[in-house]
């Protein structure tokens, strides 16, 4: 008799290296699925699941992209050949929030992302702010608006201008400090708000998820030219054009690229002539 698996509603967990991702994943799962370190390089290498059978949900940890040494491209294969086939149901992307500023690293994180997923997986993404904690509640708090605003409308801007469409809602957010030890009450009720959302989004299509070249192409589009020449041999005058292609690159960034010319075919036409040339 064939084992029938459950469909779990599936959090995948993104974002810069060093951001938490993996001790988020165990805070969620509440025991320690995921390898953590305390070091700016990438812990994690492979993405891995966890399962809550308690509360019925599942935890994929990813490797970090905007990666030290030079291994997104890695990295971006090994999640869409593992997130593939899966029940996937939300997306959060994980941010630091002791980062003083939107930096470009984040920026160009999130056009990366834009350029791996389709719109759809969007309206199923939220923004979860790691090591969030300040003995100054007050200070705090004011913390928490000011990093929801400002985040929320960077994330939003470059996903709409990316697609040009508009976000179906706004991107809930979500602060923890994700000390499986010793978590705090605001961040356990958090963890309960982010288990709620996930439960009441459906099933997202990630298997039309394609690997590309390059991750950092946003597209790219074909330009032909064409080169007439002529020869001649005796009386014979040969007319022949030859044909040529490139591609042209355009970035998440942006900005344009030039590939090299490549010969792809010519015709001709060789034909007897009467030279005008006058000898004396």
């Amino acid at each position: 008799m064939k084992r029938i698996i459950p469909k779990r509603p599936t959090i995948v967990l993104l974002g810069k290296t060093g951001n938490g991702k993996s001790a988020l994943g165990n805070f969620l799962l509440k025991y320690n699925r995921f390898k953590t370190s305390s070091k700016p390089d990438s812990e994690t290498v492979d993405s891995l699941m966890g399962v809550n059978y308690s509360e019925d949900f599942c935890v994929i940890d990813t490797p970090g992209l905007c990666d030290s040494q030079g291994r997104d491209q890695t990295h971006y294969e090994n999640i869409i050949r593992y997130i593939k086939n899966k029940y996937i149901s939300s997306f959060l992307l994980v941010f630091n929030f002791e980062e003083t500023r939107f930096s470009s690293d984040l920026q160009e994180l999130i056009k990366i992302y834009c350029n791996i997923f389709n719109f759809n997986i969007f309206n199923h993404m939220g923004l979860v702010f790691t090591k969030t904690f300040d003995k100054n509640r007050k200070r705090l708090n004011l913390l928490k608006s000011i990093k929801k605003d400002e985040y929320v409308n960077y994330v939003k801007n470059i996903i709409e201008n990316f697609f040009n469409r508009e976000l179906n809602n706004d991107l809930p957010c979500f602060f923890v400090d994700a000390d499986l030890e010793d978590a705090d009450d605001d961040s356990l009720k958090e963890r309960e708000k982010i288990i709620e959302w996930v439960k009441n989004l459906n099933k997202v299509d990630v298997n039309r998820l394609r690997i590309k070249d390059d991750l950092r192409i946003k597209y790219k589009e074909k330009e032909n030219k064409s080169e007439y020449s002529t020869s001649y041999n005796g009386n014979y005058k040969t007319e022949r054009r030859d044909y040529y292609e490139r591609y042209i690159y355009t970035d998440i960034n942006d900005n344009v690229n030039y590939g090299s010319w490549r010969w792809t075919d010519y015709n001709s036409n060789t034909y007897k002539y009467k030279s005008s040339c006058i000898i004396i």
